[in-house]
């Protein structure tokens, strides 16, 4: 009866480790998702230093709603030449 107590105890030490281990996994897949389906005027950016093309960068400028956040991209794409997603980045 002794053995049995003991793997349950070994069972029950582990489940706080297993259960730290799911929601770590979880947040960290959540995390991902996250990335490719919102976008932030701070994302925006990074792609634009990162030196993204004009098609990659309209593309992120349609998952804008705000008018503030739209009036910024504007003008930051016309600093670089991206008039349209088709034009070519003069900076």
């Amino acid at each position: 009866m002794h053995q049995n107590q003991s793997t349950r105890s070994k069972s029950t030490k582990r489940r706080p480790l297993l259960i730290s281990g799911v929601v770590v996994s979880v947040t960290v897949a959540m995390s991902a998702c996250t990335g490719s389906h919102f976008t932030t005027y701070k994302s925006f950016r990074s792609a634009l230093d990162k030196g993204a093309s004009c098609a990659e960068l309209f593309d992120q400028r349609e998952h804008f709603d705000n008018e503030g956040t739209l009036a910024k991209v504007d003008r930051d794409l016309a600093e670089i030449g991206c008039t349209s997603r088709d034009a070519v980045r003069d900076d």
